[in-house]
């Protein structure tokens, strides 16, 4: 973003940032059904609207501040896709019930930036027109850029990540690469288990595999 050539996209995109066209462009344009020119100006207009509504004093409209709980935007953003997000959106991305919401009010240095939702709904945004592509979701550099403005802490994003990584169940990541899916990833699956398990039945299944061994 301090290169001279960014600044200029800045000023030429503005109100919207030049990220959140990046996505639209270059990864919605490619689905079959999202039409380049129209699909965006009706997922803008329904995004404008609910920004305006909710008196957003954003900088500029980013990834990060895209209102996904809002039915039309959640629509635009859903209508396109052949596999079922609306129910990963209201668990881990957006809504009044959402980890992301949960956690940003547990921890007030992310909830004053609601960094949390922010992080989730610019992940949104790079994950799920990419699922099926060799190349999926967005590495952190472009979240932080997808979410952070002019005065905040960028570490709060990075903390609120990290965050998303332990609890979510639907978010996977790979090397430095992020995405959301459909499916649980199998790191949640295996917590969800072991948390279903009783120090009883621990404590018996060593019980068990000692005796094996002593024999």
């Amino acid at each position: 973003c301090s290169e001279g050539d960014y600044d200029r996209r800045l000023k030429a995109a503005y109100p919207i940032h030049p990220e959140l066209f990046d996505r639209l462009f270059n990864d919605w344009s490619a689905l079959d059904k999202f039409q380049r020119t129209r699909g965006v100006l009706r997922l803008m207009a329904a995004v404008i609207h609910h920004l305006w509504e909710r008196d957003d004093r954003s900088a500029m409209i980013m990834p990060g501040s895209i209102p996904i709980d809002a039915g039309p935007v959640q629509y635009e953003l859903t209508r396109y896709l052949d596999d079922p997000w609306v129910p990963v959106i209201e668990r881990d991305i957006d809504g009044v019930n959402c980890l992301p919401l949960q956690l940003d009010q547990e921890n007030p240095n992310l909830g004053r930036y609601a960094a949390c939702r922010r992080v989730a709904r610019a992940l949104y945004l790079g994950s799920a027109p990419t699922l099926h592509s060799a190349n999926r979701g967005l590495v952190d550099q472009q979240i932080k850029l997808g979410c952070v403005q002019p005065g905040e802490n960028v570490d709060a994003f990075g903390d609120a990540l990290r965050r998303l990584t332990d609890n979510a169940t639907h978010l996977y990541v790979d090397g430095k690469r992020y995405w959301f899916s459909t499916q649980p990833s199998v790191m949640r699956l295996a917590q969800d288990r072991a948390n279903q398990q009783t120090d009883e039945d621990v404590f018996e299944e060593l019980r068990k595999q000692l005796r094996n061994d002593r024999q």
